[in-house]
């Protein structure tokens, strides 16, 4: 189990990494805050399947792994929209 644990957090550190850079606005307004909370998000798990593929990430237990696994599933759930995530079920109460 100790084995698979760095390549699951790896994986899914670079999905979420990856579809954060690849969202779309398609005409929504663009909130700086957001971009900026989602820019840090791609710098922070960006760097996580870099540094264990180049053996600098020495340190890795099973909640911080279901916790990049459940933010994975969690950004892909709103398609990379930060903003939807946030704002929770999409309507203004």
């Amino acid at each position: 189990m100790n084995n698979i644990l760095p390549w699951v957090n790896a994986i899914a550190c670079g999905l979420i990494a990856l579809r954060l850079m690849t969202f779309s606005r398609k005409g929504e307004q663009h909130r700086p805050l957001i971009a900026v909370v989602a820019y840090l998000i791609v710098v922070a798990t960006a760097s996580v399947p870099i540094r264990f593929f180049f053996g600098d990430y020495p340190i890795h237990d099973i909640s911080e792994t279901v916790l990049n696994v459940t933010l994975c599933v969690a950004v892909f759930a709103v398609k990379g929209n930060m903003a939807r995530m946030f704002r929770g079920n999409g309507k203004n109460e």
